[in-house]
C-alpha cells in the first residue's frame, strides 16, 4: 500500500473516531482540536452546509481566518465546477448515514486550488441536532502525477498528437453530441504513401522526423474543432465534427492532401511526400466509433488502389466487397488443406508452325465447384502471407510435371513459373527454387521464371541482388506483362533476362489499332536489339497470329492455340494432334531456339 492509500485508508477511521466521540458529548471545539493532529481537513456541517467547526489546519491549508470559515457554507470553499457533487455528497451523508469517498477542488486564497478526497459522516443521537464530520486529506500530489499519466496514456509519445485510445474516447464523445444535436461526424483515415521506403532507405530517424512533419501538417490544415492522432505506424485518424456531407469532406480531404504534399527539406534535398486518404461519415457510414474507424480504413485502402495520392469516400460497396474478400481469405486456408489448387498449362507456340516449345503454368483454384479468379486470390495471398506457400508449391508442381512428361516422351524446351511480387523479393524463394530442382531433377535451364515489371521496380536494387543469387543456379528468367509497368531501357539492361513477354492489352486490338501495332513493333525491336526472345500473350485470332509473324515476333500463345489445360488434357491434346510438340532435341533453352521455317 502507497502511502497515499494508507493516508487515505486511515481517513474513515479518523471520521469514525470523531463520530464517537462527538456522540458520547464531546464538543465540538475539542473535537477539531483532536483532528487538528490527526488529518489536513476537519470541519463540522449543520443541515444547511454551513461550517460551524473547523480544525485549525483547515484554516491553514485553505488560506482563510478560522472566523471566515465558520461565515461559509462548505459548498463556498469548493471550485465551482465540483458545486453540484458536493452538494450530492452532502445529501447522501445526512440521508444514509455516510457517504462515500469523493475527490473535489477546494479554492486556496484567490487563484489556487487544491485536491481534497473527503469523508463524510452523520453525527447524531439522543439529544444531540444531526450534523455532519467531514474529514479529507491534500491529494494535489497524486493527482498531478495521476494527470500526468493519463496525459501519457493518451498521447503518441513520438509526435505529442493523440493516440488511438484518446481518439476514440474523443469520437465516443463526438458521436454522443451528434445523436443528441443531429449533426454529422466525417472521420478519415491517411496514411503515407511509400513510407516503408522511407524507412528502408533513409533509416528509422528520418522516418521518424517525416511522421512528426506530418503530424504537424496535418495540425496545421485543420479547423480548431478538429482533432487528429496518431494510430499507429504511418497512420493518422482525424476527427470532423459537424461535417456531414461529401462536398464539405471533399475540400478537407483537398487541404490534407496538400499539406502532406509540400516538400520536405532533408540533408540538403526534398522529400516529396504523398498520402491516401479514406473517409466514413456519421451516421450513414456506422453508428460508432469501431464502424466510423474501419469503414474510413477500407477507403483509404482503395484510395491506394486508385493510385495514391488521393481520398476516397467509404460506400456500402466497399464493404460489401470487403465481406467477399474475408470469405475468399478464409475459404483460401480451407482450400489448402482439400487440396483445391491446381495448375493449368498454356502452350507457348512458334508463330509460323504452331508448333508447342513451351507452356506457361498457371495456377486455378475451384471451391464449391466454381472457379475463384487469380486476381481474387492472388492479391489476398500477397497480403496475408500465403502466397509463399502457394508460389512454393507451385514451382514444386511445375518442375515435377515437367520432369513427368519428360519421362512419358512429352519433351518440351522448357516451363514458365509467375512468381509474385511480394513472393519474388523474400529471402526464402533461392531455397524453395533450389529444392524444386532438387526434388524434380530438371535442368535449371529449363525453368523461366516470369517476373512482373512491377515486382522489378519496387526495388531495383533488391531486385538485382535476386536476380543475380537465382541467376547462379542456371534458373531463366522473363518479364511478364511487358509493356504496363515502368521499366526503361536502363533497368532492362541491369538484370540478366531472356524473354519478354508481351502484354495481351498490347495484342487486343492489333492489326487494327495503328497505335498498337506501333507499340508491338517497337517492343520486338527493342528486344532484339538487347538480346531477349518475345512472346506475344493474349493472341486470339489469325490477323492478330500473321500480323506478329510479318512483325518478327517468333512465339505466341493465347486462345487461338489453346487455352490453359489441366495436365491430363494437356496430355490428350498432344497424344490425339491436337497440340504438335517442336522436335526439341536437346530442348534448347530460350536463346538458343531456332525455328525450323
Amino acid at each position: 500500500m502507497t502511502g497515499v492509500d494508507s493516508e487515505l485508508s486511515s481517513g474513515k477511521l479518523v471520521a469514525l473516531a470523531a463520530k464517537g466521540l462527538l456522540a458520547s458529548g464531546l464538543p465540538i471545539d475539542a473535537a477539531m482540536r483532536l483532528l487538528n493532529w490527526a488529518c489536513s481537513f476537519a470541519v463540522a456541517l449543520n443541515a444547511d452546509g454551513h461550517i460551524i467547526a473547523a480544525s485549525d489546519n483547515t484554516s491553514t491549508m485553505l488560506g482563510y481566518p478560522g472566523s471566515r470559515l465558520l461565515e461559509c457554507k462548505l459548498t463556498d470553499l469548493v471550485c465551482e465546477q465540483d458545486r453540484d457533487a458536493l452538494a450530492r455528497t452532502l445529501q447522501a451523508g445526512f440521508r444514509d448515514g455516510e457517504a462515500l469517498p469523493t475527490n473535489l477542488q477546494f479554492t486556496k486564497g484567490l487563484n489556487e486550488c487544491i485536491w481534497l478526497q473527503l469523508r463524510i459522516l452523520a453525527v447524531d443521537g439522543e439529544g444531540v441536532t444531526p450534523f455532519l464530520i467531514v474529514v479529507g486529506y491534500d491529494i494535489s500530489a497524486w493527482k498531478v502525477s495521476e494527470d500526468r499519466m493519463i496525459h501519457q496514456a493518451l498521447r503518441d509519445p513520438l509526435t505529442g498528437l493523440g493516440n488511438r485510445a484518446s481518439m476514440r474516447e474523443q469520437m465516443c464523445d463526438a458521436i454522443q453530441d451528434a445523436r443528441y444535436t443531429g449533426n454529422g461526424i466525417a472521420v478519415a483515415v491517411l496514411n503515407v504513401d511509400g513510407f516503408r521506403r522511407i524507412n528502408d532507405s533513409l533509416g528509422h530517424e528520418v522516418g521518424d522526423a517525416v511522421l512528426r512533419a506530418v503530424g504537424k501538417r496535418l495540425t496545421g490544415a485543420l479547423r480548431t474543432e478538429d482533432s487528429v492522432a496518431r494510430l499507429g505506424g504511418d497512420d493518422f485518424v482525424i476527427l470532423l465534427p459537424g461535417i456531414g456531407n461529401a462536398g464539405e469532406v471533399s475540400i478537407i480531404a483537398r487541404r490534407l492532401l496538400t499539406a502532406v504534399r509540400q516538400p520536405l527539406p532533408f540533408d540538403g534535398r526534398q522529400l516529396i511526400l504523398t498520402a491516401s486518404v479514406g473517409i466514413a461519415i456519421y451516421p450513414q457510414h456506422g453508428d460508432d466509433e469501431v464502424s466510423l474507424l474501419k469503414n474510413a480504413d477500407l477507403a483509404m485502402y482503395r484510395a491506394k488502389q486508385n493510385g495514391r495520392d488521393t481520398y476516397c469516400l467509404y460506400t456500402d460497396d466497399l464493404g460489401a466487397e470487403k465481406q467477399r474478400e474475408l470469405s475468399v481469405e478464409i475459404s483460401m486456408f480451407e482450400a489448402i488443406r482439400n487440396g483445391e489448387f491446381t495448375l493449368h498449362y498454356q502452350p507457348i507456340c512458334a508463330t509460323t508452325t504452331r508448333d508447342v516449345y513451351a507452356v506457361e503454368s498457371l495456377m486455378r483454384w475451384t471451391h464449391n465447384g466454381k472457379g475463384v479468379s487469380p486476381a481474387d486470390f492472388i492479391p489476398l495471398a500477397e497480403e496475408n502471407g500465403l502466397i509463399h506457400l502457394l508460389g512454393g508449391w507451385a514451382l514444386r508442381t511445375a518442375a515435377m510435371q515437367l520432369a513427368r512428361w519428360d519421362r512419358s516422351g512429352i519433351s518440351l524446351a522448357y516451363m514458365t513459373v509467375n512468381v509474385s511480387p511480394v513472393q519474388f523479393l523474400h529471402p526464402s524463394l533461392p531455397s524453395t527454387i533450389r529444392k524444386a530442382l532438387t526434388d524434380s531433377g530438371i535442368d535449371p535451364g529449363r525453368l523461366v521464371l516470369e517476373i512482373t515489371e512491377s515486382a522489378v521496380m519496387r526495388d531495383p536494387d533488391k531486385a538485382k541482388a535476386v536476380f543475380e543469387e537465382i541467376e547462379t543456379m542456371g534458373i531463366r528468367f522473363a518479364i511478364d506483362d511487358f509493356g504496363t509497368g515502368y521499366s526503361n531501357l536502363g533497368n532492362l539492361k541491369r538484370f540478366p533476362l531472356t524473354c519478354l513477354k508481351i502484354d495481351r492489352s498490347f495484342i487486343r486490338d492489333t492489326p487494327g489499332d495503328a497505335e498498337d501495332c506501333a507499340l508491338v513493333s517497337m517492343v520486338l525491336v527493342l528486344a532484339r536489339e538487347l538480346g531477349l526472345e518475345a512472346v506475344a500473350e493474349g493472341v486470339e485470332t489469325e490477323e492478330q497470329m500473321a500480323f506478329l509473324a510479318e512483325r518478327g515476333c517468333r512465339f505466341i500463345q493465347g486462345w487461338l492455340i489453346a487455352k490453359a489445360l489441366p495436365p491430363e488434357v494437356f496430355e490428350e491434346s498432344v497424344v490425339s494432334g491436337k497440340l504438335r510438340l517442336h522436335n526439341a532435341g536437346s530442348t534448347p533453352v530460350l536463346r538458343d531456339m531456332v525455328i525450323d521455317d
